[in-house]
Parts: structure tokens; sequence; C-alpha cells
């Protein structure tokens, strides 16, 4: 009866059932009084020796259950085989040097797949199982995978084992949406190497680098090579975005003519000194040289609005608001006391998402609780946190202080006032986005920027139109636009 509770078809029985602690041993005899050799694969009778083995099983109910298996050892009785003694296998039961039977591997195995490490060693604790998460981890490591059918769609791009020093190249299979490989580097050849393994790829949709290309090339030339959407669209927006550097400065940021105003060289703001180029012989030291001098400009307009502003003894809040920048940046200005030279751009700060009128109407209809009014916002889809509402409010609040009678009028001290300004970054950013996903003052500002000047509007034309070709699939319109574009002479958007 007991050897029901064995594994079946097994060559075993129980010698006895012990207590042990909290849980059960049960000791274990093989019955075959023949073994195999796994070299030569023939049987043998002489018994070389015995010894014990233990091994972790399944419980009974919540009770611990181990097995104490009489183990022994066979000499080879052939007389060419390289293997002199052997101990007996038993694969039914547990493979050769394991310390758990095979169907509490599959147990711990199956538990690690559906629930993950520290989720499943509970479960197993709960059960009365053996098992931390580091066993799970590596019964799932062992797992052999299934077969899969070869790839014939695949998307290559690299990915960062330890980001800005190590990269490799994953592989994934497109028409699975599954990953397929993973490359140690991305260089063309390791490509051209896993390509020419893989004959059966027909279609490559890989990121714009040339180590890419040529390695798809090298290694199979029979298939074609094609842009995914994302890349597309991110080429899109920076070939808008130098557009618009190259372009006269947007009507709403400081014009470049403004730089010329920067206050003369003194201890506090000495003249900003044109540095040497970094790293010129290189094609992405050309590359990133030329467009910090495209930036330039813009940035040193910028810095000379906000040298004006300190001196009309502006609080520095209202300074970051009216020139475009975080306060963070106005402090890292005022003690290098100059022109700071290769700033790291850090993007737009985040902006309210109802509009601006929301909260001068509030406050205009009495509303002076800055707690309150961030509230009312947040309900509105603002997420932002509250003392990036209450800065919002602090330069209202001041401007209603003035036209109380304080002496300065209120067009220099309401932040409200001026518009707020953007760059080239921001608007190629808001012109490649849904216009569902701008907010008022986005669309507020894009509006105005078409109005006053007709490149932004003609390239949110050209950039909407191409949007709506790769996201909705319109590839016969594609003609038609490269001819617009070849047509009015826009050499990144050529490109």
């Amino acid at each position: 009866m007991y050897d029901l509770l064995l594994p079946p078809s097994t060559p075993l029985w129980i010698e006895s059932i012990d207590a042990q602690g909290p849980g059960l041993m049960l000791t274990l005899a093989v019955t075959d009084p023949q073994a195999v050799c796994p070299d030569c694969l023939q049987p043998t009778l002489r018994v070389h020796g015995r010894y014990w083995r233990t091994l972790a099983d399944l419980p009974w109910a919540a009770t611990p259950v181990q097995l104490r298996l009489h183990i022994r050892r066979f000499w080879c009785e052939t007389p060419r085989c390289a293997r002199k003694a052997f101990t007996e296998r038993l694969p039914e039961l547990a493979p050769h040097y394991a310390r758990t039977t095979a169907r509490l591997s599959h147990l711990q195995t199956d538990i690690r797949l559906a629930l993950g490490g520290a989720a499943g060693a509970q479960r197993l604790v709960n059960q009365g199982l053996p098992g931390s998460r580091n066993t799970l981890l590596r019964r799932v490591r062992r797992f052999p995978l299934p077969d899969a059918p070869a790839p014939e769609v695949i998307g290559i791009d690299d990915w960062a084992q330890r980001k800005g020093h190590t990269y490799g190249t994953i592989i994934v299979d497109l028409d699975r949406h599954r990953p397929v490989d993973v490359l140690p580097d991305r260089s063309a050849e390791t490509v051209a190497a896993w390509m020419q393994v893989h004959p059966e790829v027909h279609v490559v949709a890989r990121e714009r680098a040339d180590a890419y290309a040529s390695g798809v090339r090298q290694g199979a030339p029979q298939a074609i090579q094609v842009a995914d959407r994302w890349h597309l669209l991110n080429n899109l927006r920076e070939a808008v975005e130098e557009e618009l550097r190259v372009r006269p400065t947007l009507p709403w940021c400081p014009s470049i003519e403004a730089s010329a105003e920067v206050v003369p060289a003194s201890p506090s703001h000495p003249q900003p000194v044109q540095p040497a180029p970094m790293y010129p012989h290189t094609p992405a030291g050309r590359r990133a040289e030329g467009a910090r001098q495209r930036r330039r400009p813009q940035r040193l307009a910028q810095y000379a609005q906000a040298c004006k502003r300190k001196q009309q003894g502006r609080p520095q809040p209202m300074m970051a608001h009216q020139v475009g920048v975080s306060q963070r940046t106005l402090t890292r200005w005022g003690k290098a006391g100059t022109f700071p030279e290769r700033q790291r751009r850090h993007g737009d700060r985040p902006r309210l998402s109802p509009s601006p009128t929301y909260v001068q109407q509030r406050w205009a209809e009495g509303c002076r609780n800055a707690m309150h009014l961030w509230r009312e916002v947040r309900e509105q889809g603002f997420t932002g946190s509250y003392a990036r509402g209450a800065s919002y409010v602090a330069p209202v609040r001041r401007g209603q202080a003035v036209r109380q009678g304080a002496g300065e009028s209120a067009q220099e001290s309401t932040a409200s006032s001026e518009p707020t300004a953007f760059t080239a970054r921001a608007v190629s950013y808001r012109l490649i986005r849904r216009s569902s996903d701008h907010t008022d003052d986005e669309r507020h500002h894009l509006e105005q920027g078409k109005a006053q000047e007709p490149i932004i509007a003609h390239l949110a034309h050209l950039a909407t139109d191409l949007t709506a070709m790769v996201r909705n699939r319109l590839s016969g319109r594609l003609g038609d636009w490269l001819d617009t574009v070849r047509t009015r002479g826009y050499a990144s958007l050529t490109s």
C-alpha cells in the first residue's frame, strides 16, 4: 500500500517510515539486482559498495517528507570501458546529484513561473515545502525553453547594461513579440555573424545606426531593412528641431539680438568667453560641437535677460518663470558669474494642466488660499506637487498686493503678464505629439507661434501629415510629402 506514495515505475520498496523532527523519513532500497553502465550501457551485477542518499520530496498533507535511499555502486565488467565504477541511476525518481525528487523540482519551477521569487518562496513555506527564492531562480534558469519557430521578421536595437559605458544588442521576433537573442555588443561584425546563422530572416526593423545597417548588409543581404515607427517619429522631431534652430528665433523666446544687451564686464557679470571645441576630430564630437554652437545664441539671450531682471531686483522664482529656466539653473549662473558654456539641457519644467486663466479667475473671485486652489486644479487633472502649484500662485499674489498700492506697476510684477519661454526642442516635441495630448497652455502657445511665424505653421502641417501617414500606414502619400519638403528647401527634413 505504501508503494502508491512513491513515483510510479521505480524499482523501490520502503524499508521503514520514521518520524524525524517535524517530518517523516522514508528509508528506501532498490529492488533491481543489476545496474546499467552510463557509458557503455552494459548491465552488471558486481556490487562495489553502498552509501546513503537523502532527497527532499513532496509533503504528505502539511508534513515534510524526506527519502533516504540505500544506493549501490557497481563495477563495470566491460574491459574497454573507461568508467571502472559507477553509481546506479534512478532518473524517474531524481536526476544524478540532485537533492530533491523530480516531482518536487517540477512543482518548484511551476510556482516560480507563476508567482516569482519571493512570493513563490512564501508559498512553499505555507505548503510545507523546502526551497528559497534563490532555489526557485535556479530552477527557472535550468528550465528548458520550448522550441520556437525560426524568426522571419525581427527587430534590432541596443540596450544598456550600464548606461553610458556598456551596451549590447537585443533581437526580437516581431511576429510573436518575444526576445530571440541578446548579443554582447552592438558592432557590425557581431550582428553579421548572427544574421549568417539565421538565413531565414527576410525583414529587419532596426534603428538608424550605421553599425546595424552594415551588419545586416554583410550577414543577410537578401533581408529588407526598415525603420520602425518610433525611430521614424524621433528622427522627424530631430529634423524639425534643426529647422527651427537655423530659422529666426521663435516669437515668444528672447531674441538673439538681446545677447548684445549683456551687461558690460564686471566682477559679477564678466563677458562670455568662447570655449575651445571638445573632440573636434571625431564625427560624434563634430556633431556635438555643431549642436552646441546652434544652441548657444538662444542660451546667451536667456542669460542676458536673466542678468537684466536681476538688476531690476526681481525675485528668483519670477525670473525663472519669465526667462524659461529652472531656479537651480539661475543659482548656478549666479555662482559662475559668467555665461554658462556647454550647459546641459534638462527639458521644460512641468506646467499646470488647466489653463492659467482659471487660477487668475479664481483669484479674482476671492479665493486666496493656495492649498485650496491646488486641490481644485488637481481635480481637473494637474499631477504636480503643492510646491509647484504654490510657485504659480505666488506671482499672482504679489500682483494683487501691487495693485493695492505698493508702488510698482502690475505689468512688471505679475509673472502671468509675459508669455512662457519655449525652446526649439520643446516646440518640436509638441508638433510631433497628438493634438489631443496637448494642454490648454501648450495649445495656446502653438497657435500663437503659428500666427506670428509662418515657418512654424508650415512645419506643423508637414509634421502632422507625416505622423498621420506613419500611424495610419498611408504610404501612398509619402511621395507627395517628400516633393513638398524638397520644394521648400528644408535640408534637415530632406536628409
